[in-house]
């Protein structure tokens, strides 16, 4: 009994929805901040992404709004998330 306990308690939570999406943006946001260059500030917009299940993944596009030497500009950017949300890798 206390084995199945234990066990139950260890199973990562499965989340969707809105709650998934604030989860990606906030994986995201913690990734550029240490990625870009000092004096980038970003914020991000949304996000699009779809379930790789079989790669234990979600493909992402993020809508990126970004400030920088006295410039504004929008984009795009794209990633990997694995679903323990602990890598992530920009793909073009």
């Amino acid at each position: 009994m206390v084995l199945l306990a234990v066990s139950a308690g260890c199973k990562p939570k499965v989340i969707s929805g809105a709650e998934l999406e604030s989860k990606l943006i906030e994986t995201m946001n913690d990734y550029l901040h240490k990625t870009l260059q000092h004096g980038v500030e970003f914020t991000i917009k949304d996000v699009i992404y779809y379930t790789e299940v079989s790669k234990k993944l979600y493909i992402c596009r993020f809508h990126v709004n970004m400030h920088f030497s006295n410039k504004d500009t929008t984009g795009i950017v794209a990633a990997t998330i694995t679903n323990d949300f602990r890598k992530v890798v920009r793909t073009q």
